[in-house]
């Protein structure tokens, strides 16, 4: 199905709900132009419909991308009374759908992990039908740091960020750590302000996923080359 489409009506309002409708969005996620006003012409001789040329507001993700997060959001909407906010991240061969907080989360991760890879293989078969940016891609669901894989966040991203930190230490370089969901960023800015002479900041990467540099500060840096 595609990003923008043009769909007519008896006055404009009616117009742009058909279009919302037809794309399974809210007004509010689309940006509106006007292809024609109604008119009601003389005595109901010449009246014109209003169209209106809709189109989606995807920030910048593909169209698979865009679908897997709204189709996300409607499924937890059926699960939970109250919305589960959804995240969207985009590298060159995942889409990756986090949540959080997570009301749930033991019943959305299933026994060994059962209803998360459901989730996934769900999610990724409706985005993939009738949309052609990002349909190669798989979707990977993160609940909270949970992923589906056997790992445990809460010691996996220390250790991560405690060996980057040994490498610019010891190169005086600056180094990266990549492939961290919103999630495990968080964990990790916390151990980094337990780190001192070096210095992080947070820069776009493949997609639109992030990476966190870490480099040594410049008088650090300086007494080392010394």
């Amino acid at each position: 199905m595609a990003n923008v489409i043009e769909k007519e009506g008896k006055t404009i309002s009616e117009a742009v709900v058909n279009a919302c409708e037809e794309l399974g969005v809210s007004k509010d996620e689309v940006e509106i132009e006007v292809v024609r006003e109604d008119s009601k012409g003389i005595l109901g001789i010449g009246s014109k419909k209003a169209i209106v040329r809709v189109e989606i507001k995807t920030g910048g993700l593909s169209e698979k991308a865009f679908r897997a997060k709204k189709t996300l959001e409607t499924i937890l909407g059926f699960l939970f009374s109250t919305p589960q906010n959804v995240k969207t991240e985009e590298t060159e061969n995942r889409i990756i759908l986090e949540v959080w907080p997570v009301k749930d989360k033991k019943f959305l991760i299933g026994r060994n992990g059962e209803v998360i890879k459901s989730l996934e293989y769900i999610v990724g078969k409706i985005a993939s039908k009738n949309s052609n940016e990002g349909k190669s891609k798989r979707v990977a669901i993160n609940l909270a740091g949970y992923d589906g894989k056997k790992k445990n966040t809460d010691t996996d991203v220390p250790k991560k960020v405690a060996e980057t930190v040994q490498k610019v230490k010891q190169s005086g370089n600056p180094h990266s750590i990549e492939q961290l969901s919103s999630y495990e960023r968080k964990m990790a800015y916390i151990e980094l302000k337990k780190q001192e002479d070096i210095t992080y900041e947070t820069v776009p990467s493949k997609g639109n996923s992030k990476k966190i540099v870490v480099s040594p500060k410049l008088e650090f840096r300086s007494s080392e080359a010394s």
